[in-house]
């Protein structure tokens, strides 16, 4: 069942870690990456907040109620900055500034992510916390 949900976003996946890939930021710089993940995260209707001048927080409260009301919390974190070096790669998605590039895969990582928060919006029925 989950893999139908990630096959899904799939599409949705490669745009955004392509996007971010193109448009790297260093540690705490990050104010575009930010500002797409928030952008993102008010599609799904996922609330969040800032940490900090680019930490991007949200968060889903699972509507299924059990006997015991558990309530039980997870977290998922991703890291969204790049590296100062240049992008050698030759591809339509390289990195479009100069001397920065996602080559430490936090662009994946944030990409990957925010497909699990949109999958655990459309679930958030099914768990509780």
């Amino acid at each position: 069942m989950i893999k139908d949900y990630i096959l899904k976003e799939k599409d949705y996946i490669i745009e955004k870690r392509r996007w971010l890939h193109m448009h790297p930021e260093l540690s705490l710089k990050e104010f575009e990456t930010a500002s797409l993940i928030e952008r993102e995260l008010d599609s799904f209707g996922i609330p969040h907040e800032r940490v900090g001048e680019t930490g991007v927080y949200g968060w889903i409260d699972g509507k299924k109620t059990s006997a015991s009301e558990d309530r039980r919390c997870i977290a998922l974190r991703s890291d969204i900055d790049a590296l100062p070096m240049e992008d050698l790669t030759e591809n339509d998605y390289t990195s479009t500034v100069k001397g920065v590039c996602h080559s430490c895969g936090h662009d994946g990582h944030t990409a990957t992510l925010l497909a699990a928060a949109r999958i655990l919006k459309e679930m958030e029925s099914e768990f509780s916390g």
